[in-house]
């Protein structure tokens, strides 16, 4: 099916976005487990929204200061920590995922399909924070897959991280403003390279076959455009 816009009339909220990656990762997760060497590796979707995090960090804030059971019918409660010296903003992002590792442990993992979230680019913190994942990942030589189809905000996370990476040569023209970006960590002829697949995605066309290198594994074709049509065909769309 080609990429339809999930953000403009008549599809936009029809199902909200967080519906529609959540089945995709779903998809994708069931196709690589399908696809990958039985045994060698397992492909599980994680799905955390920011405003999530920020509800548990609002129940963690109201818990009583660590209180447990003593062994004996009471309860022992831990030394009271000190008020905070101080306090700052934070900002807890969107991660809709694809993991793929040798295990679920997070020390196991070897690549990350990233679905990009409305709030994902929403203000500069977000912005910066997802890029900073995605780099962070790509250090530990960890294989990333980026899929941004949002369509009602234009900021280029690709670019953003290219810039972070000191990649400027490999940008995507913000026309069409969607774009499917592949990146395996290397280290070749004595030098650590990381390897960049960017593909503009265009709505009311197919996704774009693309690489995705998993580490000590191999570099394969992602099959975006099935598990997409098969998300939004379980959606009804």
């Amino acid at each position: 099916m080609p990429l339809l816009d999930h953000f403009h009339p008549p599809l936009a909220d029809l199902p909200p976005w967080s519906s529609v990656s959540t089945m995709w990762a779903a998809s994708l997760a069931r196709w690589l487990n399908n696809t990958l060497p039985v045994g060698e590796f397992v492909a599980y979707p994680t799905i955390h929204l920011g405003t999530q995090v920020e509800a548990d960090v609002a129940e963690y804030d109201r818990r009583a200061n660590g209180a447990r059971s003593n062994g004996s019918g009471g309860v022992a409660t831990l030394p009271e920590a000190p008020p905070a010296v101080g306090t700052i903003p934070a900002v807890f992002p969107d991660n809709v995922e694809v993991r793929v590792g040798t295990s679920r442990h997070e020390l196991n993992l070897c690549g990350v399909i990233e679905l990009v979230s409305e709030a994902n680019k929403k203000e500069v913190k977000e912005r910066e924070a997802f890029v900073t994942k995605c780099a962070a990942y790509l250090q530990k030589g960890i294989g990333v897959v980026v899929v941004d189809v949002i369509t009602n905000r234009l900021a280029n996370l690709h670019n953003q991280l290219m810039r972070l990476l000191g990649g400027p040569a490999l940008l995507i023209p913000n026309d069409p403003p969607n774009y499917v970006s592949s990146y395996r960590p290397v280290h070749r002829d004595d030098r650590n390279e990381i390897d960049v697949w960017p593909y503009p995605a265009t709505i009311s066309s197919p996704l774009p076959a693309t690489p995705f290198a998993l580490r000590a594994g191999p570099t394969f074709v992602l099959d975006l455009e099935g598990t997409y049509t098969e998300a939004v065909g379980d959606l009804g769309l």
